[in-house]
């Protein structure tokens, strides 16, 4: 097993991930793992990930979370990148490439290719006469794709994680992700992303939400590591974004001086014809992870969804392998499972994007933000209506997870909110998890043992 990824580098005997000096910007986000598919996961995985201070569980048992499995767990990409790499090395004996997978002239001996090098895949692209070109007019509006700007604010929490859900619940302008710290993501109008703009010595220069670039806290500003350009809302005494940024941290209990970084990104969707290919007679390529279904991360399930097709394909082949070629048809249950993830999660991200009003009427959320911000404001009526939202959510989510705060403590982060953040969070909405709940895509679980195990020729893309 061979896995190749252009962001590692050598260090002495061992393979690492690049770090900001060597032109990676790593991944800060906290993400959640459902219990139904990390206790899937292979218990020695489940020991290197899951050390003590290294999770949380701030999220209600739902029907991916049973309670005879356990709890959502929150955990660190960076941490889940780290101690992968490292297993793969000193575990399993995995040799990884610290180099850009290039596609061979020609299959010979190589049987299996697992392609899960994110949403903009070149080896996919390149591979574009086998999988299709991914599509984006099923989730278009008007003839539009419809995307959506979002601001990734990662903090220092003072608060405890569990207590922030049901202010998160509640509405659909702000998300907050914890871990002893976490990230706050916020939603933004085109109006509010023309300000993401960040400055150098002589103007505007490419970076934030272009080249991944996160903006730290330095001298009372927010100053790129890379390019030493400055978030420009942050010093823009006219800024209209920056005030409703502060609002939103207030509303999770941290303030300006606890943001330990900022970044943007770009949320968008698109449908693939297929995700199994027969590359050669011997040969069949796999789409997995965000190269096969790259999701609006609202909801929660982009992690989930990756590692339900990863341990999918490992299922599959540990069903099939009898120690000659594989054909087509072997991988029909596969790529049969694929399809339900496709449907059951891009469904469930869709509507989150574009959700129903109170008569079932589709609205995108950049248009209830909007919304939110004009007149006419009644203040009293907003902290009325949003109050009695979170504790209705706290009394129905109080049963399936640990202790929340109290009804006073609600009551004064609301309250401490401008108007304009109040009718937004009240417009936005809260959840709609009747809307996007129901049944999960199951994945067959693994055999104790394989009748004859694979040895060799399966390569993946990362």
């Amino acid at each position: 097993m061979r896995v190749h990824d252009r962001r590692w580098m050598r260090r002495g005997n061992r393979v690492v991930w690049r770090g900001t000096a060597e032109g990676n910007n790593r991944r800060e986000q906290v993400v959640t793992l459902q219990s139904n598919v990390w206790a899937a996961l292979p218990s020695a995985v489940q020991q290197r990930l899951f050390v003590p201070g290294k999770f949380s569980e701030m999220w209600p048992l739902g029907p991916d979370s049973p309670e005879s499995k356990g709890r959502p767990r929150n955990i660190k990409i960076r941490w889940i990148e780290d101690a992968l790499l490292d297993m793969a090395q000193d575990t399993y004996g995995i040799e990884v490439i610290p180099e850009a997978y290039v596609r061979p002239d020609r299959w010979d001996g190589l049987h299996v290719l697992a392609i899960a090098d994110g949403a903009r895949s070149a080896t996919r692209d390149s591979l574009s006469a086998h999988f299709g070109t991914p599509s984006r007019e099923l989730f278009s509006v008007d003839g539009s794709p419809l995307d959506e700007r979002v601001l990734g604010i990662r903090v220092t929490a003072k608060v405890p994680d569990e207590h922030t859900v049901p202010l998160t619940v509640a509405q659909n302008r702000f998300l907050f992700n914890s871990l002893g710290g976490g990230f706050i993501n916020m939603r933004l109008t085109a109006e509010e992303a023309s300000e993401i703009v960040a400055l150098g010595e002589n103007g505007p220069v490419s970076c934030i939400g272009n080249t991944g670039c996160t903006m730290r806290p330095s001298g009372g500003r927010f100053v790129c590591d890379r390019h030493r350009a400055v978030f420009k809302p942050s010093v823009d005494k006219l800024s209209y974004l920056w005030p409703r940024i502060l609002d939103g941290l207030r509303f999770f209990g941290v303030g300006a001086a606890d943001v330990v970084g900022i970044t943007s990104f770009t949320l968008g969707m698109t449908q693939m014809s297929k995700f199994t290919a027969q590359l050669a007679p011997s040969t069949f390529g796999f789409l997995l992870g965000d190269a096969a279904n790259s999701l609006h991360f609202w909801p929660g399930r982009g992690l989930n969804t990756g590692l339900k097709s990863a341990l999918s394909l490992a299922v599959n082949l540990q069903k099939r392998w009898r120690g000659k070629a594989f054909r087509a048809a072997d991988f029909a249950a596969h790529e049969g499972i694929m399809q339900q993830l496709q449907y059951r999660e891009k469904s469930r991200a869709w509507t989150t994007m574009l959700m129903p009003d109170s008569e079932g009427v589709p609205r995108g959320i950049e248009d209830r933000i909007r919304e939110g911000l004009q007149g006419p404001f009644d203040r009293a009526t907003l902290v009325s209506t949003l109050f009695e939202r979170v504790l209705d959510i706290k009394k129905r989510l109080g049963g399936r997870m640990g202790t929340l705060a109290t009804d006073e403590w609600y009551y004064g982060r609301i309250n401490a909110m401008d108007v304009r953040t109040l009718k937004v969070m009240v417009e936005s909405g809260p959840w709609i998890t009747r809307e996007i709940g129901g049944e999960e895509v199951v994945v067959p679980a693994a055999k104790a043992s394989s009748p004859e195990p694979i040895r060799r020729g399966l390569s993946l893309v990362s």
